[in-house]
């Protein structure tokens, strides 16, 4: 007989079944799924259409008594329960069971369909606790240690009350986390951080665990930073975790960032941040200006060569408060067009016309926000509508519609959609996610799957949100409100606030240093402006201007090292700049393109050709085209390294603290690196330039005093002609 059949064991006693239920014959196997908090039994027919649930409990009066069933359209070839802290407690629902069924017409798994099992309450106002015992979460219940010990300890459970499970979830987090230290000292081992959750935090699900790896794939940064370690009490001394050793005569990018020396290893550390005794946070070597250095400023093309042609069709629709174009060391990735979210990605190192089979990443819904890791260029992050965020490794290879991008990591955010994401600019792995809940948005701040903080959550709805250079503070830009916000990320608090814009289109922001914001957005009557706040008094503008009318929104880019401003005009063919100086903003020559802009991405000024004083280094996205462009300087002595307008710069491409001690209060001091080539001589120690004074030939002076000898002789010829006497002299008068 091939009957399939479903029993409930007693595993002290296994030599009879305590209940037994018999299904119709199939050669199809049965796969159960069981819910330990409610103990009900889900039984899913493999190559069937019914799932049915049954009674579990050894207790009750008929165990496996079935208590419901309900049809599919579809075979199911899979399935899998979702966890109870995912479920929507305020409405009933005691379990969800994810179901693969196959699609009729090709016979392949081409859909998940959700089952919601929701219990029948006559109000569904209050929290039902005899629905939601505490259930599992999500933490260890002891170490590897412990288990090869063989110690007994059971999973801490959490509540489900929607009131309490932040609370529940960050006291349980909070006592794994000082007993792990203990027993980790107990035994002489090396402690893990564990994950902190502050208050107001959720757990989200859904991942593709990896072992931690060195995944360094940025070319080496400039000259290291330093090579003393700074000591604190308060931080542990971090174990390196990747060392970046480049090859004698490999080929590298054109445009590679400068290295001390090819023949020199260039270590990246995670931990205290390394600091360049010469040249700490804030400090400059040639102090404030006293003059507008760049009212020269010069936009220009890069060779056709230099550019990517023939582009698909791109996503015309991605919204206005998001770059469709993203650029890092190794790849450019734009949006689109087609259904599932599709972002292309080409090598930056190979331009020139983009291959008919274009290398494209599949999200799964409509792509809202794309941003590449800031310390591992080949890895992207993308966000849809289905709030989801997804981090994808690009391969290092040529890349062609069957390229393979792996993915590794998967958050979903617990929120009803997605709008912006933003990775920190000095720790690696954490990122801020824009999300919106229950008609609030907010700021979530993850670490890996973890939900660190909420930051800004608002009623008013925001534009825009932007890290400060040192992962302190973020500011925001809200809409019904029209003002402009700075908060203390760890400790969730509104340092100042103050109005922004006063239309409601949208506004970008953007820090130009670390007292200092710059915001792009519209005033009165579609007139787009430019402002410049100081992000501890918020109250008016410290500079502002208007810069036209226009529909076209403006995406700022900060030169921070030359308090320069460039705005990228949306559907325009221009690109402004402004410098900052003394407290007011000067208009610097537009660059204007022969197509119009869809978006405008650029890298840091590592990036950039020095030697031929190139302040920035960008790419513009057209139509069926991305411009590579660049923006110089005219100067004098061209031969020398311009240290005056190129001091030492933040090192973008290395993370600066670790992220478990800055989620833990530790600060980071960015490091600085160096942008002088080799064998440039810096402008400061270059010799005087030789004064190049006039001489006279000395046919000119003998042609000068020529001349003024024929006018002397002139002159005496003059007077002795006047000094004859007359030749009729005789002196007779007229006869009357």
């Amino acid at each position: 007989m091939r009957e399939r059949s479903a029993a409930l064991w007693d595993q002290r006693s296994l030599t009879r079944p305590l209940a037994t239920l018999v299904l119709q014959p199939s050669t199809k196997p049965l796969l159960p799924l069981y819910d330990e908090d409610t103990q009900l039994a889900y039984l899913i027919e493999k190559g069937d259409s019914f799932v049915r649930w049954v009674d579990a409990d050894p207790s009750s009066a008929r165990p496996l008594s079935e208590l419901g069933s309900v049809s599919l359209p579809a075979q199911i070839t899979g399935c899998a329960l979702l966890p109870k802290r995912r479920l929507k407690v305020m409405s009933g629902e005691i379990a969800r069971v994810h179901l693969v069924a196959e699609n009729p017409g090709t016979g392949t798994g081409a859909a998940v369909i959700p089952v919601a099992h929701v219990a029948p309450r006559r109000s569904y106002l209050d929290f039902h606790a005899d629905l939601f015992p505490d259930t599992r979460a999500p933490l260890p219940a002891q170490t590897l240690a412990q288990w090869m010990a063989n110690k007994d300890a059971s999973v801490p459970r959490m509540s489900l009350d929607p009131a309490r499970i932040d609370e529940s979830l960050a006291s349980l987090c909070r006592a794994s986390s000082v007993q792990a230290q203990t027993t980790s000292v107990a035994d002489s081992h090396t402690p893990v951080p564990a994950p902190i959750v502050a208050r107001g935090a959720a757990v989200t699900i859904g991942h593709c665990d990896k072992d931690n790896k060195a995944t360094d794939c940025e070319p080496p940064s400039s000259k290291s930073a330093s090579t003393h370690e700074e000591k604190s009490s308060s931080v542990p001394k971090p174990e390196p975790t990747a060392a970046l050793t480049p090859s004698n005569g490999a080929p590298m990018f054109a445009d590679t960032p400068r290295s001390a020396s090819n023949d020199i290893e260039a270590t990246t550390t995670v931990g205290p941040p390394l600091e360049r005794p010469d040249c700490v946070a804030g400090r400059r070597p040639f102090g404030k200006p006293d003059h507008v250095r760049f009212k020269y400023l010069e936009g220009f093309l890069y060779r056709p060569t230099d550019h990517f042609t023939g582009l698909p069709e791109l996503n015309t629709r991605f919204p206005q408060e998001n770059d469709p174009l993203r650029v890092s060391a190794k790849f450019i990735a734009f949006s689109c067009a087609g259904i599932g979210g599709q972002v292309g990605v080409v090598r930056r190192d190979s331009p020139g016309r983009a291959p008919a089979k274009l290398a494209r990443i599949v999200h799964g819904a409509d792509i809202v926000s794309m941003e590449f890791d800031p310390f591992d260029g080949a890895v992207l992050a993308t966000a849809g509508t289905d709030c989801k965020l997804q981090l994808w490794r690009i391969p290092d290879s040529p890349l062609n519609d069957e390229s393979f991008f792996e993915l590794e990591e998967y958050i979903h955010v617990t929120a009803d959609r997605v709008y912006q994401i933003r990775f920190h600019p000095c720790a690696k792995g954490v990122v801020a996610v824009l999300a919106s809940d229950a008609g609030q948005q907010a700021i979530y701040v993850y670490h890996g799957l973890v939900l660190h903080f909420i930051v800004g959550r608002s009623e008013d709805g925001i534009h825009s949100f932007a890290w400060s250079p040192n992962g302190e503070q973020i500011a925001l830009t809200t809409k019904k409100s029209k003002e402009v916000r700075v908060y203390d990320v760890r400790t969730q608090e509104l340092l100042s606030k103050g109005p922004s814009m006063s239309s409601i289109r949208p506004c970008r922001i953007a820090w130009l240093g670390n007292s200092r914001l710059c915001l792009a957005g519209f005033g009165p009557g579609s007139q787009r402006e430019l402002a410049v706040y100081n992000a501890e008094d918020l109250s008016k503008p410290v500079a502002k201007v208007a810069i036209d009318v226009g529909p076209g929104v403006l995406v700022p880019i900060v030169d921070d090292d030359c308090s320069i401003i460039y705005l990228d005009d949306r559907g325009s063919r221009l690109t402004h700049a402004f410098e900052v100086f003394d407290d007011k903003l000067v208009a610097l020559p537009k660059f204007e393109s022969a197509q119009p802009s869809l978006g405008m991405a650029a890298l840091p000024k590592a990036y950039a050709d020095i030697a031929k004083c190139e302040l920035l280094r960008a790419w513009r996205l057209c139509s069926h085209t991305v411009e590579s462009i660049g923006f110089r300087v005219p100067r004098k002595r061209p031969e020398f390294f311009q240290d005056d307008i190129f001091p030492d710069t933040i090192d973008c491409a290395t993370p600066s603290i670790d992220a478990a001690a800055w989620i833990n209060g530790a600060a980071a001091i960015p490091r600085f690196i160096q942008l002088c080539p080799q064998g440039m001589t810096r402008l400061s120690e270059a010799p005087p330039e030789a004064v190049h004074r006039r001489v006279f030939a000395a046919t000119e002076i003998e042609q000068v005093n020529n001349t003024s000898t024929a006018i002397d002789a002139m002159l005496s010829r003059v007077d002795d002609n006047g000094s004859d006497a007359c030749p009729n002299d005789s002196g007779s008068d007229w006869d009357d």
